[in-house]
């Protein structure tokens, strides 16, 4: 099953956001005095957000809910909102892990999505990037980063490094669908349970109506792959959209325990 929208449904989304349209980001907008402020998500509200992540996948996976993996980092901010939350619920065995080239958006972006991208569009160096985590009272050693394009990051080379075979929560924030679609291409033979994804910019620039963007990249990714069940659950913002993703073999246990319960 995917999340593509009915044709009545498109017809009515596109009225009311003609009517309350879809806040654009403040960095596109020129807004930038202090790079480390730009937080289009008040960081408190993401911490919130991942709190809740935490406590639903601890419903469904018990106490090890795995790793948190996160495709552009940009400032800081997801990745810092994700430490605090996982310091309240005291999971130190959580590993955190932030994917971005730290050049903003690659080249080529311009050509993709009705064009609303343009090369080096969210740049936030390595260095300041750990600026606005320090000030926020986060050690940036305590997070690591894979720095680099993701045709170069993105492997099984990788995956085997940092013995990623558990992710828990995958926060795609990384806006074309070129750069969402080689994310769910890696993450793909990763998840073995139950996790959460989410996709900061589901619905930015009206990109959802016009079938481009991540909702293009996770439609497709559904499609292609019916191994897996995504539902649909609350996110953090209008913009993004987030979802349960299992694999059906978790899902049927899942379901026949429920079973027995009941019996």
């Amino acid at each position: 099953m995917t999340h593509r929208y009915s044709k009545i449904k498109r017809i009515l989304k596109r009225v009311y956001r003609k009517l309350i349209p879809v806040e654009s980001s403040p960095w596109t907008s020129g807004l930038v005095e202090d790079i480390c402020l730009i937080n289009l998500i008040p960081p408190q509200k993401l911490i919130s957000f991942f709190e809740d992540c935490i406590e639903k996948l601890e419903e469904v996976r018990g106490k090890g809910i795995g790793d948190y993996l996160e495709f552009g980092v940009f400032n800081g901010n997801s990745i810092g909102s994700m430490y605090f939350a996982a310091k309240k619920y005291n999971l130190n065995s959580i590993r955190l892990f932030g994917f971005d080239s730290f050049q903003g958006l690659p080249h080529g972006s311009e050509n993709e999505d009705a064009g609303v991208w343009k090369a080096g569009f969210y740049a936030c160096s390595f260095e300041k990037m750990q600026d606005c985590l320090r000030r926020r009272g986060i050690d940036p050693t305590e997070i690591s980063f894979i720095h680099g394009w993701y045709e170069d990051t993105l492997t099984d080379k990788t995956a085997v490094k940092y013995q990623l075979i558990n992710p828990g929560i995958i926060f795609v924030d990384c806006d074309t669908y070129s750069s969402a679609k080689k994310v769910l291409d890696f993450v793909k033979p990763l998840i073995n349970k139950p996790c959460i994804i989410c996709f900061d910019d589901w619905k930015l620039n009206n990109l959802d109506l016009a079938e481009m963007g991540e909702y293009q990249a996770y439609n497709e990714f559904l499609e292609a792959n019916d191994h897996f069940i995504s539902t649909e659950i609350r996110s953090y913002n209008r913009k993004s959209k987030t979802f349960i993703l299992s694999p059906i073999f978790v899902e049927r246990k899942l379901v026949t325990k429920k079973s027995k319960l009941a019996i």
